[in-house]
């Protein structure tokens, strides 16, 4: 498995990912019309315009996660000073390999001693178990979008 930046050349494949991901992971959470619609070039149209604090894994050539991570994160989370993961995806075959770990570590580095928030889908257990394990608990706070309910986590700073 190999990690690599974001760049121009590579955005279609962030943009698969995130797209893949969505259709294995959402169906049954979010309306079917969301899904429906979604489209691998939005993402990876909105992945060039920012490519900072983006990364891809791919195993044996072919691109199988992706993770975007705001050194600063928005304006309604709860953390003001904390960074923000705002997607993580892995393709499901790919799930309990260290994919998403490595995703995380290479995203987090150069945080240490900052708290780091993340949004996850309500219902979306998979993840929530995987965030839960690396440290993050729920803060209380939820985002309903759309149909779609979101629940905001957070890790602490010195929680490895």
């Amino acid at each position: 498995m190999e990690i690599v930046r974001l760049t121009n050349e590579n955005a279609d494949d962030f943009g698969q990912v995130i797209c893949d991901c969505w259709g294995e992971t959402y169906r049954g959470l979010i309306p079917d019309e969301i899904l429906d619609n979604r489209k691998a070039e939005r993402w990876a149209e909105r992945a060039r315009l920012s490519p900072e604090g983006k990364y891809l894994a791919y195993a044996d050539g072919r691109a199988v996660g992706a993770v975007g991570m705001l050194k600063s994160a928005r304006d309604f989370c709860t953390y003001a000073d904390s960074c923000e993961i705002v997607c993580l995806y892995v393709l499901k075959e790919f799930h309990r390999r260290g994919v998403g770990r490595a995703l995380m570590e290479k995203a987090l580095e150069g945080t240490q001693g900052r708290d780091i928030t993340l949004f996850v889908l309500k219902g979306n257990d998979n993840a929530i178990g995987f965030y839960e394990h690396a440290g993050f608990e729920f803060t209380g706070k939820e985002l309903d979008e759309g149909g779609m309910t979101e629940l905001e986590m957070v890790r602490k700073a010195g929680v490895s």
